[in-house]
């Protein structure tokens, strides 16, 4: 299930939400935590992602060993 970031337009509560994307597309506003408002809006964060080294070796290039 997707997890999305959102902010309470009433305290500025940055809060994350579990629901099905069906249930998001429908309308759904999660509540407050902390003030129980409905008055949230959907946020974008930055993703941190680690990429690993590929197995297959490089081809020409800088970074080629020939």
């Amino acid at each position: 299930m997707p997890v999305y970031a959102y902010v309470c337009e009433t305290c500025g509560t940055e809060f994350d939400a579990f629901a099905s994307i069906q249930k998001k597309e429908s309308g759904w506003q999660p509540r407050c935590p902390k003030c129980g408002s409905v008055q949230t809006r959907h946020v974008f964060k930055a993703v941190a992602m680690i990429a690993r080294p590929s197995s297959v070796p490089p081809r020409g290039g800088c970074c080629s060993s020939r």
